[in-house]
């Protein structure tokens, strides 16, 4: 993002820049979307185009190229597809998280059984024991991020259905869903996390288009990004800021109509208890 920022101050267009420099435009595309990392002969190259030279900002830029590099997503690109991959890595950078979704809970709220029940679930016969515990892996080290000092605020609107929908294929799989509850609500009462539930009365609602986050981050100036895991194209951001501006006020028309996180808490002990 910052690469970009910098680019744009030069008023140089990825063509303009990767030709200045002999690359294919291609290469500054991925750089620019994170897909991969920078090397330090790259990024002085690049700093000298845009006129990057004071030496605290080639540090700032030098620092998060060496961060970027470390970020251990990539190791899982085996089991994981390019578009999720960049997508964590946003996710881990964000401030302020915004999910719907309406089937299954989002990965950040999932206890280990949860996420390994739904993974085996959407897995086809061919899926090795191997790939799976390695999902499992990915979708547990994302939550790290619930307990930083300075953790996103996430927000997330949940249809009904999401708290009801047991999980697994045996009766004895019933405790699943109850000790997730349990953990639902214990997240649920962290004070960076708002949890709300669509009720079944409401009827149809704008969510049940399918589900959707919005990530948001420090840096007033940089675009807030738009993750659909369905859609034909995840990742969507400045060039597509009709989609993103659509998606968030979307979320906000369904905050109008959910329960408040009161009521939210309330429900989901009575699913429990119910269960």
């Amino acid at each position: 993002m910052e690469l970009r920022r910098a680019r744009d101050a030069r008023r140089l267009t990825q063509k303009e820049a990767a030709g200045e420099l002999g690359w294919a435009s291609s290469k500054i595309l991925r750089i620019e979307t994170g897909q991969v990392g920078i090397s330090r002969t790259d990024l002085k190259a690049l700093l000298e185009l845009y006129g990057v030279s004071d030496p605290e900002r080639v540090a700032t830029f030098t620092e998060m190229a060496e961060q970027s590099r470390k970020q251990h997503w990539h190791t899982y690109r085996d089991v994981l597809n390019q578009d999720f991959l960049i997508y964590l890595g946003f996710e881990g950078s964000a401030s302020t998280l915004r999910q719907a979704e309406t089937l299954i809970l989002p990965g950040l709220l999932q206890t280990e059984e949860y996420a390994r029940a739904v993974i085996e679930g959407f897995s086809t016969p061919q899926t090795s024991p191997q790939t799976i515990d390695r999902q499992v892996d990915v979708r547990m080290k994302r939550q790290e991020i619930l307990d930083r000092v300075d953790p996103p605020a996430l927000f997330f609107i949940l249809d009904e259905a999401v708290i009801r929908r047991g999980v697994g294929t045996s009766p004895a799989d019933s405790k699943i869903m109850q000790h997730q509850l349990k953990h639902l609500g214990d997240i649920g009462s962290r004070e960076h996390v708002h949890l709300r539930v669509m009720r079944f009365q409401h009827g149809i609602h704008l969510g049940l288009k399918g589900p959707f986050v919005i990530l948001e981050f420090p840096d007033p100036a940089d675009d807030d990004l738009l993750f659909l895991e369905n859609g034909t194209h995840s990742i969507a951001t400045r060039d597509d800021a009709s989609d993103v501006s659509f998606y968030k006020d979307q979320f906000l028309q369904l905050e109008d109509f959910a329960l408040n996180e009161t009521e939210t808490a309330q429900l989901i002990e009575e699913v429990r208890a119910e269960m």
